[in-house]
């Protein structure tokens, strides 16, 4: 093969240096990385006078995966308390949740309102 170049030799390691004693050794700390968990955030449906009762248990069974009765509870706060949390979840599932029911609501013509907090 023309001109081919010979391999290069592979890099040296660092030089390490001398200790008193003709010790050569470095000892090294092991440190254990700790990740924080994922904060969370809580999706919170807010009451309206104009969109239906039954849309709000649709949507809360459709997006957060709640059962009629459940969802009729999570409905029924929002209606009496003015606002319920429909479930709880890190922040860009809480934020994909909170689109979801705002695009369903508006597709529908209603003015629900949905929020994500920290919990």
């Amino acid at each position: 093969m023309p001109d081919e170049l010979p391999p290069s030799p592979p890099p040296k390691p660092p030089a390490q240096p001398r200790r008193e004693g003709g010790q050569g050794a470095v000892v090294a700390e092991r440190r254990t990385a700790r990740t924080k968990p994922p904060s969370l955030y809580q999706v919170v449906m807010l009451n309206d006078d104009y969109t239906p009762m039954e849309f709000v248990v649709m949507v809360l069974q459709q997006y957060f995966q709640r059962d009629i009765d459940t969802a009729t509870l999570i409905m029924l706060k929002i209606h009496h308390e003015g606002r319920g949390v429909c479930g709880v979840y890190t922040k860009d599932v809480a934020a994909t949740k909170v689109e979801l029911v705002l695009t369903a609501a508006r597709r529908e013509g209603h003015p629900l309102q949905c929020i994500m907090e920290a919990a």
